[in-house]
C-alpha cells in the first residue's frame, strides 16, 4: 500500500467516524425531545388536575411522570450531564410527595421540573450558545 493510499484510508475513516458521531448525537438529542413531550404531557395533565382541585388524579399524573422519567433516566446518564438529570428526578420526587400530602405548594416543583425537562434537549444540541 501506498503513503498516499494510507492517508486516505485515514482521512475517510475519521470522516466516516465523524459523520457517526454527529448522526448518533442528533439521535440523542431527538429521543430527549421525545422523552420531555412525553414527560410535559403528563405534567401538563397533572397542572390541569391541580387546577380542578382534583388530587387524586394530580397524584397520579405526577407518578406517571416520574415513573416515565425513571424508566429514561438509566441511558439518559449515560450520555448526558448528571446533574440536570438528578434535579429533575429529584424535583418530581418533591412533587409526588407534595401531591400526596396534598398541598397546594406542589405548583412550585411542577413548573420547575416540566421546565428543567423541556430545556434538556437544547443543552445538548451543537449551538454556538453551547458552545461557548
Amino acid at each position: 500500500m501506498k503513503r498516499t493510499q494510507v492517508s486516505d484510508l485515514i482521512f475517510w475513516t475519521l470522516w466516516i467516524f465523524t459523520a457517526l458521531c454527529v448522526t448518533a448525537g442528533y439521535g440523542l438529542i431527538r429521543e430527549q425531545e421525545a422523552l420531555a413531550r412525553d414527560v410535559a404531557g403528563y405534567l401538563d395533565r397533572a397542572e390541569q388536575a391541580l387546577s380542578a382541585g382534583d388530587w387524586a388524579a394530580f397524584e397520579q399524573a405526577v407518578a406517571q411522570a416520574r415513573t416515565a422519567w425513571e424508566d429514561a433516566r438509566p441511558w439518559l446518564s449515560f450520555f448526558t450531564d448528571h446533574d440536570p438529570v438528578h434535579e429533575i428526578s429529584d424535583t418530581l420526587l418533591e412533587a409526588q410527595a407534595l401531591a400526596r400530602a396534598q398541598d397546594p405548594a406542589a405548583w412550585g416543583p411542577l413548573l420547575v421540573a416540566r421546565e428543567r425537562i423541556l430545556i434538556l434537549p437544547e443543552r445538548e444540541r451543537l449551538l454556538m450558545r453551547n458552545l461557548f
